[in-house]
């Protein structure tokens, strides 16, 4: 089975967890220890330094590099800092990248349609993906975050990460249910038949195969996947299916 990891990260945090990826080859020694062939990515300097820096360095980190799809920090425009939304749709194409990724919290700017509505048309037009983790609000906040960008734009295509191993479907099947181009990763979804239960109900296209590497351990969601109640159709589509769908649908 091919799995496609929606949500890795290299490069040294500022707090660095036990086991972690400096480099992008080091990323892909972990990928291969863990069978995981190709990955979605992020630099730690792009969340925790500045989408200015990061991009550059995730950029040049992966150069030549077929199994990692880089993905871009967003900004808002008015601050220059990116340039215009023309400008980053322009890097995009020529770097093949396919996806963009919001940290709000940890670069102080508001998700409203006010600050990103330029960068909200681009997506929704090109059909770009945009990752957010849930935890960029804690707790209950962070779902009222999700639900009011979709309810500014509500045919973005919203994938949104690591929503925590104590069974949040209270909060996220909603969402789910109303609007059509939300996904979730698998990284911390550990509730004990909640795959199953979740396939069941709305089926196996709006889940994600993803690890959350090096904040989380991928065996963890690697195990939840591979022993969950499913067939082996919808875990190919969750493994790595759905997320191929989701990026041969994009527009550059």
């Amino acid at each position: 089975m091919k799995f496609f990891d929606c949500n890795a990260s290299f490069g040294t945090p500022m707090v660095p967890p036990l086991r972690y990826a400096e480099t992008a080859q080091e990323l892909l020694r972990e990928m291969d220890h863990y069978g995981i062939a190709q990955a979605m990515v992020h630099h730690a300097r792009q969340r925790e330094d500045s989408p200015v820096v990061g991009n550059s360095i995730l950029l040049d980190e992966i150069e030549g590099i077929d199994r990692l799809h880089g993905t871009l920090a967003i900004l808002p425009t008015q601050t220059g800092e990116l340039g215009t939304a023309e400008a980053i749709l322009n890097l995009m194409r020529g770097r093949k990248i396919r996806a963009l990724w919001a940290f709000p919290a940890e670069h102080k700017y508001s998700m409203s349609r006010t600050a990103l509505g330029d960068l909200y048309d681009l997506m929704t037009e090109r059909k770009i993906p945009l990752f957010l983790n849930i935890g960029e609000s804690s707790g209950v906040a962070g779902w009222y975050l999700v639900e009011k960008i979709l309810s500014d734009v509500p045919d973005l295509t919203l994938i949104f990460t690591e929503h925590g191993s104590w069974g949040q479907d209270r909060l996220f099947r909603p969402l789910v249910e109303k609007y059509e181009n939300l996904f979730l990763d698998i990284s911390r979804y550990e509730l004990d038949g909640g795959i199953r239960d979740f396939v069941g109900k709305y089926g196996a296209d709006r889940l994600l195969f993803g690890t959350a590497f090096p904040d989380w351990n991928p065996g963890g969601p690697l195990l939840t996947l591979m022993h969950a109640d499913i067939a082996d159709r919808e875990r190919e589509m969750i493994a790595s299916g759905n997320l191929e769908r989701i990026l041969g649908r994009v527009r550059l």
